[in-house]
Formats: C-alpha cells, sequence, structure tokens
C-alpha cells in the first residue's frame, strides 16, 4: 500500500512538471543546399583556390536558402488582467558540420550558443511591450517581413559583396544595412497597434565592451545601438519607416552609421511585391578597427534599393529579386554594386520544400567577387 501511494506521489509530481511545462514550445528548421560558386576572374572562389576557379560547396539554408537552420525554445505565460509574460531562445546549427551557435556583435570571437534570439519580456494589450537581450534589429525585423521578398534569405538584401584581393577594401561595397543582423544587451518597446501603426524603440548597450584588433594591437570599444521604426499594416498592405545609428565606439561621443530605412510590400494575391529604398550617412562598425580596410572613415555614405516579386503557383512559389547600392567615399570615386536572382520552391509539405536558386552579383569591379554567380539545389524541413 505504502508502495502504491509512492508511486502515485511520483507519478503526480512528474505529471505536475510536464502540466507546467506544456507551454514550451521546441521547433527549429534544417537546410541545406548544394551551390556551385562561381568568383569573378580575377578572384579566387576561397581565397586559397585558383583565381577563376569555380567551387562547389554545401551551404546551410541561410546562404541561398530558404531560411538558416535552427534550434529554439519558446513560451508565453499569461499572467491576467491582459498581462503575458514570455521569452525565446534560439541557436543558429550548421548541420553540415554539427556545430551550433555563433559569434554575435559583442562577442565576435567567441561562441554564443543562443546567436539568434536570447530575450524575455512582459506584453500587455493596452500598454504594449517591453523585451530584454539579444534580439533583431529593427531593419532585420522588417527586411524579414516586409522589405526583402526572400526574407534576407535566398536574395539577401544584406550583403557585403567583397574580395580579399579587390582594390576597394574588403568588406567595404554593403548594399542594405541591419546593423549585424541582431542586437546584443538589447532593450527594446513596442507599442501596441493603433489603427494599423506600431511604433517600436530600441536600444543595444555597448556596456564598453571592447576587442583588440589583431593587427595593430588596438582595443577597440563598441557602439551603442539605437532604433526607432513605425510600421503600418493594413490587410495586404504593409510599410514601415525605420531610423537606426551607433553612437561611441568609432566615433567617440558621435553618432554614426546613421540609415534611414523605407519599405513596403502588397500581396495582390496572384503576386506579392516587396520594395525598399535606404539611405546610410557616414558607415561604420559596431567596433572601431582602427588602420585596417574597416576603418570608420566619417562621409562615407550608401544609397540602396531594392525590388521583388513572388508568385505562388499551388505547391510552387516563384521568386525574382533585384537589389542595388551607391557606395560614396569622400577621398575616391562611387562605386556601384548590384545583385539579381530567380528561385522556384516547390513544397513536398506543409514542412518540407525543395527549391533551386540562382543569383548574380555585378557592378563597378566586380571581376574581384568571390561570389559573382551561385545556383544552389537545397532541401529545407521546418518542424
Amino acid at each position: 500500500m505504502k508502495k502504491s501511494l509512492l508511486a502515485l506521489a511520483v507519478l503526480g509530481a512528474f505529471t505536475g512538471i510536464a502540466s507546467a511545462q506544456s507551454s514550451v514550445t521546441l521547433y527549429g528548421r534544417i537546410d541545406q543546399n548544394v551551390t556551385l560558386q562561381d568568383p569573378g576572374h580575377n578572384a579566387s572562389a576561397n581565397g586559397t583556390s585558383k583565381i577563376g576557379s569555380s567551387l562547389v560547396k554545401l551551404n546551410d539554408g541561410g546562404v541561398n536558402g530558404f531560411g538558416g537552420s535552427r534550434l529554439g525554445f519558446r513560451a508565453t505565460e499569461d499572467l491576467g488582467d491582459g498581462l503575458k509574460a514570455f521569452f525565446k531562445i534560439e541557436a543558429g546549427i550548421t548541420p553540415d558540420t554539427g556545430s551550433a551557435g555563433g559569434s554575435t556583435s559583442l562577442n565576435p570571437t567567441g561562441n554564443s550558443f543562443f546567436n539568434r534570439s536570447a530575450y524575455l519580456g512582459l506584453s500587455h494589450a493596452t500598454y504594449g511591450e517591453i523585451r530584454l537581450g539579444r534580439q533583431e534589429s529593427l531593419t532585420r525585423e522588417n527586411n524579414v517581413k516586409i522589405n526583402d521578398i526572400s526574407g534576407e534569405n535566398q536574395f539577401n538584401i544584406v550583403e557585403k559583396l567583397e574580395s580579399a584581393t579587390d582594390k576597394s577594401g574588403k568588406g567595404s561595397r554593403p548594399l542594405f544595412q541591419n546593423f549585424g543582423t541582431r542586437v546584443d544587451n538589447g532593450i527594446r518597446y513596442t507599442t501596441p497597434v493603433l489603427y494599423g501603426f506600431q511604433g517600436s524603440a530600441i536600444v543595444g548597450l555597448g556596456e564598453r565592451l571592447a576587442v583588440t584588433d589583431a593587427t595593430t594591437g588596438a582595443r577597440n570599444e563598441a557602439a551603442n545601438y539605437r532604433g526607432l521604426s513605425v510600421v503600418y499594416l493594413a490587410g495586404p498592405l504593409a510599410v514601415d519607416l525605420i531610423y537606426e545609428d551607433l553612437r561611441g565606439g568609432a566615433a567617440g561621443h558621435s553618432d554614426y552609421n546613421n540609415v534611414i530605412t523605407v519599405g513596403g510590400s502588397y500581396d495582390f494575391g496572384l503576386a506579392k511585391v516587396a520594395t525598399a529604398y535606404q539611405h546610410t550617412n557616414n558607415l561604420g562598425g559596431q567596433f572601431d578597427l582602427a588602420n585596417t580596410s574597416k576603418a570608420f572613415v566619417k562621409g562615407t555614405d550608401v544609397d540602396a534599393w531594392n525590388v521583388g516579386v513572388a508568385v505562388p503557383l499551388n505547391a510552387f512559389t516563384f521568386k525574382v529579386q533585384y537589389t542595388g547600392s551607391n557606395l560614396h567615399k569622400p577621398s575616391s570615386s562611387s562605386l556601384y554594386q548590384d545583385k539579381y536572382g530567380g528561385s522556384l520552391e516547390y513544397a513536398l509539405s506543409k514542412r518540407t520544400l525543395v527549391y533551386v536558386t540562382a543569383v548574380g552579383r555585378g557592378g563597378d569591379s566586380s571581376s574581384y567577387y568571390s561570389r559573382q554567380g551561385e545556383y544552389g539545389l537545397g532541401l529545407a524541413h521546418t518542424f
């Protein structure tokens, strides 16, 4: 009898734990593609291979695919009177090697396991939402939802067209900006939706964190990230207006990397169209990489633009997109660069699809691009 009561007590304890955790959702995606990468005739595909020679690679879906592979946990708890608590932790995974996590803006040489998201917060239907932790920058969030027809995936509008041998400087030719995709030490407030409008304000604290430049030995301090956005959603129409900048770091107490983005999309049913424009003043990164090719130089500006179309047809979805930008440096002539591509997806089920993607890159000195053209075949499964 005592053993039976003990067994029932233990079973009841485990049942209670399972019940308490039942609202936690485990989710993820595995995406892999085989890609043929063609460099420009003056560039190496991987920095060490023969100049101009093609390379076959196995990529995670974050490159030319449906979306980066990830594993995450999320939950929401109803606290009553319209108040809810929530959290999300999400790790990027690389199926071709089995690794997980990755570097972040303030941990560039380390490995943050939950590198995609790690935040918690409170939300209220009347008073809005506050969120604390690592989270998406405002441009990243709206590129995924509105500005980029591929959601920063197959035709990712945020890319630096680069080659180690390019005389214009490695990594110095961006298309759109998104402040490193995600923000460390983020504090964000989002308003309730009012007549279709919703506003957000976010700051990412640099906390005087710094890294040491391996080449110069200089100690480079991080900047604080700041952003404001207004988004309007009304049925098939979506519009966003965003301002973001960095303060401190490379420019001392000054503001730099001042970015204004405006974008919109409209779903006509037969097709969805997305477009965006972005202007950057005083281009710079979160760290002051003095005496390197990425050093902050006041007066470097970027104008970028984008248009994309997605056409669904039963289990198929066809997408095309074109993105271009002009980089204006104070001490040299402007550099033009563009990226264009098409993809075809076929849904084997609601969670599994196959896709083919073709992407090309052009512009001034495009023969130095390590990724001038890419052609991929991939498989993605979401769970």
